[in-house]
């Protein structure tokens, strides 16, 4: 089988993108959203019929495989991994991660309900997690204040950041949470923060909805809404500052009348569940070191 690789055209390919996507990604509908992050990537072809795509982020990410199941297991998808790597470690990156490590993405690794893609990655030398990170989802139309959410805590005060704020709030990201920093300074919705008595920033997390515009919305609904990036400084930790802020977004958004909220990339899912939340997908982090390329 002669294999023919190219770019990819995000506009030229976008009809067989959407194709493979439900060939290859059974039982993900096809989230159009998730094809428009792909800029970057490429193509194989047999015999000028497009059978297998990727899309990768210049950061160190590859954010999505697809491969027609027709042409499974005949190194296709080996092959794409192997040029986009190499790209990558041109580009200057040390490390490699799939779905996460790029500025967007549809997923924050492998998704658990598409059991032979861990097994592919595993066996081309990349480091898959143990450790489970989740997708949760709460319908806001209903939401009302767990019992098991611990009290309000005294000592913080909660508001939406305006004006200076905003600053402020950019502000503690850079200290305290710099990972996330690129997103509060982006369009990114609303954000939330805690003041401590002496009136600092403690906590903040982002959210946005009705209509958040997520690349979930086929799956969650049109009035969906989002929550995420919910930190709190060292100082405010176990003070029942980071619950009272989901809960108080929570209230907010359906009170705005959203629909589903979506919480994604979440480390510590019983943290959420306490809060009224329920898990709807899992994900292994995968990652590999690429070799830094030599000095000429």
């Amino acid at each position: 089988m002669e294999v023919r690789i190219r770019p990819l055209d995000p506009e030229r390919d976008g009809a067989d993108l959407a194709r493979l996507w439900r060939a290859a990604l059974e039982p993900w509908p096809l989230l159009p959203g998730g094809l428009a992050l792909l800029r970057t990537g490429l193509v194989a072809e047999v015999g000028g019929r497009s059978v297998a795509a990727l899309g990768y982020d210049g950061a160190g990410s590859i954010q999505l495989l697809l491969v027609d199941p027709a042409v499974r297991r005949r190194g296709v998808g080996t092959r794409l991994v192997g040029e986009a790597s190499e790209r990558l470690r041109a580009l200057g990156a040390a490390e490699v991660s799939l779905g996460s490590g790029g500025s967007d993405y549809v997923w924050p690794g492998i998704p658990t309900n598409l059991p032979g893609a861990g097994p592919f990655f595993a066996g081309q030398g990349w480091e898959i997690a143990e450790e489970l990170v989740a997708d949760l989802i709460c319908d806001l139309r209903r939401y009302t204040r767990p019992a098991s959410a611990p009290p309000a805590p005294s000592t913080a005060t909660l508001e939406v950041a305006r004006g200076s704020a905003v600053q402020e709030a950019i502000d503690f990201e850079d200290r305290c949470f710099p990972e996330w920093a690129h997103y509060f300074r982006g369009d990114r919705g609303s954000i939330l923060i805690a003041r401590d008595q002496q009136g600092a920033i403690v906590g903040s997390l982002l959210f946005d909805g009705p209509g958040a515009g997520s690349v979930f919305e086929p799956m969650l609904g049109a009035d969906m809404a989002t929550i995420g990036c919910v930190g709190v400084a060292e100082s405010a930790r176990r003070s029942g500052v980071r619950s009272e802020m989901v809960v108080r977004a929570s209230e907010m958004l359906r009170d705005a009348h959203a629909g589903n909220c979506h919480i994604g990339w979440a480390w510590d899912p019983p943290f959420y569940e306490r809060l009224g939340y329920t898990r709807w997908r899992e994900y292994r982090e995968a990652r590999r070191r690429l070799e830094p390329v030599p000095a000429s």
